[in-house]
């Protein structure tokens, strides 16, 4: 509905688009009915099912939502993925009603009427206004009844979430544990060793290569590889080959004109009111010389603009609603408008500003025109070019193609299937059984819209074992790295084990030995950001000290190595209620739950999807 009255998000639309879709929409849900659709399925549920109306009744505010809020970032790709999550909302939305009225749930009128009367959205001074609701209604494509019966049919399948959390609990023993647990601390200091640093250290003997590889020989196979010729067609190729005289370019000017002319707009102010009456009674106090700007904070029904003076901005034709439209561009400046009706209400009008179009002259722009004109050549040519390109390809061979297109070979190194430097398409079409096994041209390959290919082998080679010579300095440095992590494992096992011992001498010789220092962390919460988290982790994991320090050595990964004083826990004084805590965690119990009933609802339905439809 809106959409056709302003395209663009200046003045008080912009107000409107904001203030009275994104805020009321979270509670309305649906805006717009559409016409045709109806009769098109996009999805059914069991013997229910949903029209292309209601899908697009859903999925097009939301559409401009999100257009909203990323601008120049949304793209098509949006589009797919806003589709199958409104369809799938839809259908959760579905199931819950028929579970809803299997279990007899029911949301009485007096529920409804609460939940309305105290929304803000509804309220003026603190308190429920009904021209308000109805006004507000009215602006988003809704009947009081419409609308009543849509919150009516949400709060009934919240209610199904809400009696999951109400009958949630969790014993007084068990929030205090799991409080003690979130607010604990721990005092400790650390050794990391990593075993890169110690592979000199390590020496890995010829005998236990060659043992390695002999026991090993299947993983050391040279894959399968292809050497390609292709040939390429692109849009910068054909551009360069374009000629453009001036006759031409001045044709292109006269039939592009509207890209350099910037059309009239018009600056207005109006005052916005629900009834014919109120409007009359505004616009005799502006004929007897009302300011105009204090009567439309005064009395306009525009929350967008009555505190802008009215002022709509500077638009062009095609913005604004039909009759409102027709009037502003009537007027002349600086006039004030008799009343004008449109599906809003009645508005006044006073135009402030005319400013008058204009067209770029052709000299100023030529040489945009010359590069417009150049890219505009360039993709016809290349749409003809490419099917010539799919005959040649198809009929003979590529040096064929080369010479009757003036088209440049290019021939490749030897690649395997997990080649990344070329296009995966390449790759793909190279290890296809037409190209490698038949030495056939690939078909066209469409590298991106502006990019064609064709690919033919040139020669290839077979899956081969790889000799022990090719193989062994990939050997050596693995097992090097396995020795260094064994190492760097006992050093932190050796510190470890003096630690507990007691026996201080030998760890500071350990420590100077291999140049390590212990680090202090000092007392740290679960969710620090100061030490490294799979360390902070490993300390969390390790038992209480029951007196002095508890010494541990572990292995954080497959090059580090890590010794751990753990000194001290305590529980500190938690920010956080424990009926916060308590909330936090039935809430994460009953959703688990309410997800639980979805995907088993899911199962138990006969769904479908028309991808297609939608």
């Amino acid at each position: 509905m809106l959409s056709s009255i302003k395209n663009k998000t200046k003045g008080w639309l912009a107000y409107l688009i904001v203030g009275l879709i994104t805020i009321p929409f979270a509670l309305f849900g649906v805006n717009e009915y559409f016409t045709g659709a109806s009769n098109i399925i996009v999805a059914s549920i069991d013997d229910d099912e949903i029209s292309k109306e209601a899908f697009l009744a859903e999925f097009n505010p939301q559409k401009r939502r999100l257009q909203q809020k990323l601008a120049e970032q949304y793209n098509t790709d949006f589009d797919a993925v806003l589709k199958q999550s409104i369809i799938n909302q839809m259908i959760d939305k579905h199931l819950l009603n028929q579970l809803a009225e299997n279990m007899s749930h029911a949301t009485s009128g007096s529920e409804l009427n609460a939940i309305i009367q105290t929304n803000d959205l509804f309220q003026e001074q603190g308190r429920f206004s009904l021209e308000k609701y109805k006004n507000l209604l009215r602006l988003n494509g809704y009947t009081a009844a419409e609308y009543e019966s849509v919150r009516a049919k949400e709060l009934t399948q919240n209610q199904i979430k809400y009696n999951l959390l109400d009958s949630a609990f969790m014993l007084p023993s068990q929030l205090e544990r799991l409080q003690n647990l979130n607010d604990q601390q721990r005092e400790f200091s650390y050794i990391r060793l990593n075993a890169d640093d110690y592979t000199a250290k390590v020496n890995v003997n010829e005998k236990s290569i060659e043992d390695y590889y002999n026991n090993q020989k299947e993983s050391f196979f040279a894959p399968e590889q292809a050497k390609i010729e292709f040939v390429e067609l692109s849009l910068a190729q054909v551009a360069k080959t374009i000629k453009v005289t001036e006759n031409e370019l001045f044709n292109f000017y006269e039939d592009e004109q509207a890209r350099f002319t910037t059309e009239e707009e018009r600056q207005a102010q109006h005052i916005l009111l629900a009834t014919e009456e109120a409007a009359n009674k505004v616009l005799d106090l502006l004929n007897k010389g009302g300011d105009f700007a204090k009567l439309a904070a005064q009395y306009s029904q525009d929350e967008g603009s009555k505190d802008l003076a009215g002022d709509l901005g500077a638009f062009g034709r095609g913005v604004m609603v039909g009759a409102f439209e027709d009037s502003v561009f009537a007027m002349q400046e600086g006039q004030l408008s008799e009343l004008v009706k449109s599906e809003f209400g009645y508005h006044i009008i006073k135009l402030n500003k005319i400013q008058p179009g204009s067209t770029r002259p052709f000299k100023a722009v030529k040489s945009e025109l010359t590069q417009l004109y150049t890219e505009s050549k360039a993709q016809t040519d290349l749409y003809d070019l490419r099917e010539q390109l799919a005959n040649l390809a198809y009929e003979t061979n590529l040096e064929e193609v080369s010479n009757q297109m003036a088209l440049e070979t290019h021939t490749s190194d030897f690649f395997d299937k997990k080649e990344s430097k070329l296009d995966a398409k390449i790759v793909a079409a190279a290890f296809s059984d037409v190209v490698l096994n038949k030495g056939e041209n690939s078909e066209v390959l469409e590298l991106d819209k502006d990019r064609f290919v064709v690919v033919r082998l040139k020669d290839k080679l077979a899956q081969r074992q790889k000799t022990f010579d090719e193989v062994k300095g990939e050997i050596n440095t693995h097992l090097t790295r396995l020795l260094a992590k064994t190492f760097v494992d006992n050093i932190a096992t050796q510190i470890a084990t003096s630690a507990k011992a007691g026996d201080d001498k030998s760890v500071m010789q350990l420590l100077n030995k291999n140049s390590l220092k212990w680090e202090s962390a000092g007392w740290v919460k679960r969710d620090t950001t100061e030490v490294d988290m799979a360390i902070v982790n490993k300390v969390f994991a390790l038992s209480k000290p029951k007196s002095g320090s508890v010494f541990s050595a572990q292995s954080l990964d497959k090059r580090r190595a890590l010794v751990i004083n753990l000194t001290g826990v305590k529980v500190s004084e938690s920010k956080t209620s424990k009926a916060n805590l308590e909330t936090v965690l039935l809430g994460f119990e009953s959703n688990e739950i309410f997800v639980n009933i979805l995907q088993t609802l899911r199962s138990q339905a006969e769904i479908k999807v028309f991808n297609a439809n939608l």
